[in-house]
């Protein structure tokens, strides 16, 4: 059993951006740029992508890192729990195979955070909104976190909203948090979590986190220190390229 096993779900179909785990990001496919983020951390054992498509097991495994074939499934979670199922680890991270500008420290800080509190099932990654812009935007998940650390809520739409006979904050997008699509779960608790029937809410929003919340499950938000930018759009794949060269 190992003790952190970090799995890269990743498909080649992408209604936004086709082919979009094979992209080029500076001369690597965007996937295998992942797969070099999560071998930098000091916490994972394993680094596994877990793919249904051929083209990206090649590319994955010339680059020197590992991949398994999986079954068709609906979300990335079950991928996921498919590798877990042959490798048993202690803990498991969800790590989208869009998220190449992902801090492997903050990866780190994910995993202990969720080793550091025993009663929590999973742990994810938020930070603070910079301005007001992207917490009204329906494209960004807003995460509301309670004092013990856990979260209270996630949506797509601008929360928390504010009471009329109540003094308003200046900025009630200062009391969210962006949420970084990224999840450590107990070995137990994905197994748990994916053997529960999906909610209305959750489908209202389009968040499988939300499922996790209402029956129960508690998730620890730990600090992104780094603000990644995810790919999902052509846009957005031209501004990863940027930031990318920039860096160096």
């Amino acid at each position: 059993m190992s003790g952190v096993l970090v799995v890269i779900p990743a498909r080649y179909e992408s209604t936004r951006l086709p082919g979009k785990a094979l992209a080029d990001l500076c001369g690597r496919p965007l996937v295998v740029r992942v797969a070099e983020v999560a071998a930098r951390m000091e916490t994972a054992d394993e680094v596994i992508v877990a793919t249904d498509d051929a083209r990206i097991v090649a590319a994955v495994e010339s680059a020197g890192h590992r991949a398994e074939m999986t079954g068709e499934h609906p979300t990335g979670s079950d991928r996921v729990a498919e590798v877990l199922s042959r490798h048993h680890a202690e803990i498991v991270l969800n790590l989208q195979g869009d998220e190449p500008l992902l801090d492997p420290a903050d990866l780190d800080a994910l995993v202990r955070t969720l080793r550091d509190d025993p009663e929590a099932d999973m742990a994810t990654l938020a930070h603070p909104f910079a301005d007001g812009d992207e917490w009204r935007d329906p494209n960004v998940v807003k995460v509301l976190v309670g004092a013990d650390g856990n979260a209270v809520w996630f949506s797509r739409a601008p929360v928390p909203g504010t009471h009329a006979g109540e003094a308003a904050p200046d900025a009630p997008w200062r009391l969210a948090r962006r949420h970084v699509g990224v999840y450590a779960f107990r070995g137990a608790s994905l197994r748990r979590f994916l053997n529960l029937p999906r909610t209305e809410l959750e489908r209202a929003e389009g968040l499988e986190q939300l499922r996790a919340l209402e029956y129960g499950l508690r998730i620890q938000v730990a600090p992104a220190a780094g603000l990644p930018v995810g790919v999902d759009t052509p846009e957005d794949l031209e501004r990863v390229r940027e930031i990318w060269a920039r860096r160096g």
